[in-house]
This record gives C-alpha cells, structure tokens and sequence, in this order.
C-alpha cells in the first residue's frame, strides 16, 4: 500500500510560516491578534480587519483588535449588537461571505460609517463554543470582491488564530501559575525584609524618644533623617507589595513620550549631581506618542533609574535613550555601574528577588515588570559584570 503525500499549497505555507512569526513576537494575547489582523489585510489585499472575541463575564462580542480602524475605536471595545454582521455570524455559526455595498443587505446594521463592498467573516469555534469573530473587508469598489477561494483560505486561517490564541493563553496562564508560586515561596523572606524594616524604624523612634527626654534638641535634629528614612523605606514597600498584588484597570491616555521623559529627568537630575553621576537623554526630533498611565510608567521608569543610581555611589554615566520603530518604542536605560551577575539575569525580575536585602525586598522591578506589561510592552535587561547594565523597555506605538 503506498503512501499518499498531502500537498500544501504555497499560500497555506506562507500563512503557517506568518502565523508562527505571529505567536514569536507577540508580547501577549491583545497584541498577537494585532499582529494577525494586520497579516490579515496584507495577504488577502484588504482594507481592514477586525476580531471580535466574547468577554468570558457578559457573554458579548467586543472588539479587542483590527487594522484600518481608528485606534479610539478599538480603545473603546465596543460591543456588537444583535444587528450587526459579526454577532450574525456568531449566532449562527457558519462563514459567511458579502460582496456588493453590504449597506444595501435588509438583514445587517454595520456599525462602520466606512462604505464596504466586500467581507469574509468567520466564526472562531473552540471545543465546539463560538469566542470570537474574524472578518477582513475591501472599501474600495476598484477592487475585486472575495471569492469562495479566499473564504477557504480565510477560515483556514481562522482555525490557526483559534490555536495560536489558545497556545499563547495556556502559556500567559503557566508564568502566571509559576508568579504565583514564586509568590509562595518567598513570602517568609518578604516578612523577614519586613520585620528588619521595623526593627530600623522603633530603633529610630526610641533613639527619638531618649533624646528628646534628655532634652537634646541638637542630636535630635542630627538624627531625624534616620526616622524619616525609615518611615518612607517602610511606606515604600508597602506600596510597593499592595501595588504588584493589585490587579487594577489603570486609566490610560495619550502620553508624548519625549515630554514625559525629560520631567522624569528633571526630578532624577538632583540626585545624579549629588552622586556625580552624568545623566544624559537621547529622542528623536518629531514627537512620540504611546497610550499609558503616567503615573504607572513614571514608577516604573523610577524604579529603575532609582536602582542604577544607588549602584553608582561613587558616580558614573546614566544615559536614557529613546528610539521608534514601526510599530514600537523603545527606551533604553543605561548605566556603568558594578552590572548583574550572569546567574541574576533571569531572576532580576522575579517577585521579592534582592541582592541587598538591607535596603529592598525586590518588589521593585517586579512591579515595573507588570506595569510595562500592562501597558502591552515588553521589559529586558543586558548586563555583564563590571560593564554596567542596559534596561530596554518595549511599548506599542501609539498612530496619529
């Protein structure tokens, strides 16, 4: 009996090598179905893309990625109604193809104020449950409409997000459970990091105590920036630990990138001088915009900054440098300090991970992990000791 050899056609390989791409370079779930959508609208010469998934609470369809629609949209994640193609198609289970002003079809509403003349939509069905709805549209009527052969490879393609989504959800799902445990693992070392803060902070307040019953108001004010000190090391892990366990929806808004940057400098300036530490920025010349919280991208930019000057006691070069893609922004924090062991690389970022337990619990660049992650991006550290260290920091770019 002789085997039959499957061929595959080039265009499905061409979508298999993409889609693999696709799930290499995605930061998290959001921004792999970006990245498809905009695969989505090259390949198939359409003008936009869109992919509905239903929100596990409430049961409805929202947006939560596409090309050629306004960002503000997207932002907004708006909900399809009973009217409109992509909740037809959901309810209905099956792909559907529209060619001709789809305006003109009695049975929808689109939501879009853009003329469309021509859409493939295709349900996203996970052991046997609808998540979601993928379409791609042509609005230009110069372009020919879509055939039963790009509905094909469409839902072909359909099926792999479908996958690639479950892959990259089962494994966001895994470091969180690995989070999680670490979190367990090292919460007697958190208590210890805590309980030596209090010991420093009464330590402070009874050598306050005896000096001001001894009525000696010169070695009181000598000493008042230990009580001080202490309060606020104490105060700031606090926040710090309340802050990573947190699992908030910070508000978000348009950031211009070079702006924000320069008021972090200006309050990390002072305290570059008093070590002699140069500090030194670097963007370019036309205006970058992200879309974030300033105060959490401030805390996490501090983090670091804060870190690298604390290694440098003696002074040293501090250079942050802030570069664009297409599509992302990067901004890159170096330094000349005593740089990170080999070994601490892959832990820098671990939850209560410290080298200087008299001074930390390791909270710090956990908690900027998690808030550059919530923002979309990516962090990274390159480091070798004696030669400093480089903290890159990865954020989507927002488009005007």
């Amino acid at each position: 009996m002789s085997e039959k050899t499957v061929q595959i056609s080039p265009k499905l390989k061409s979508f298999i090598t993409k889609i693999n791409e696709s799930v290499a370079h995605a930061r998290n779930s959001e921004h792999l179905l970006f990245l498809i959508s905009k695969l989505a609208v090259s390949e198939f010469d359409a003008d936009r893309a869109s992919i509905f998934l239903r929100d596990e609470k409430t049961g409805q369809l929202r947006l939560v990625a596409g090309t050629g629609i306004p960002e503000e949209i997207i932002k907004s994640r708006p909900v399809a109604q009973s009217h409109n193609i992509s909740y037809w198609v959901a309810e209905k289970r099956k792909p559907l193809i529209l060619n001709g002003p789809v305006r003109k079809d009695k049975r929808f509403k689109t939501q879009s104020a853009t003329d469309i003349s021509s859409s493939i939509i295709v349900p996203l069905i996970f052991e046997n449950s609808v998540n979601g709805v993928f379409s791609i549209s042509r609005t230009s009527a110069e372009k020919p409409v879509f055939t039963d052969e790009d509905l094909l490879l469409f839902r072909f393609l359909g099926d792999l997000v479908v996958i690639s989504l479950q892959l990259l959800i089962a494994q966001e799902k895994k470091i969180h459970s690995e989070q999680l445990a670490a979190i367990g693992l090292t919460t007697a070392e958190l208590v210890h990091s805590l309980k030596n803060l209090l010991v420093g902070l009464f330590g402070a307040v009874e050598l306050m105590d005896v000096l001001i019953k001894q009525d000696e108001w010169s070695s009181v004010k000598e000493n008042w920036n230990l009580l001080v000190d202490s309060v606020k090391n104490f105060s700031t892990i606090v926040n710090q630990v309340l802050s990573f366990s947190r699992d908030n929806v910070i508000a978000k808004e348009k950031v211009e990138l070079n702006e924000f940057t320069e008021s972090i400098c200006k309050f990390v300036r002072p305290k570059c001088n008093i070590s002699g530490i140069n500090l030194s920025i670097k963007y370019p010349d036309e205006k970058i915009f992200i879309w974030g919280n300033k105060e959490s991208l401030y805390n996490a930019m501090m983090n670091i900054l804060e870190n690298a000057i604390r290694f440098m006691p003696n002074g040293g070069q501090l250079n942050i440098i802030c570069d664009r893609s297409e599509e992302v922004v990067s901004i890159k924090i170096s330094d000349t300090g005593p740089g990170i062991p080999e070994e601490n690389i892959e832990k820098i970022f671990d939850p209560f991970f410290t080298t200087d337990k008299k001074k930390g619990t390791g909270i710090g660049l956990a908690l900027t992990k998690k808030i550059v992650e919530s923002h979309g991006g990516n962090i990274s550290v390159e480091s070798k000791p004696g030669s400093g260290a480089t903290f890159i920091i990865e954020l989507p770019l927002l488009k005007e």
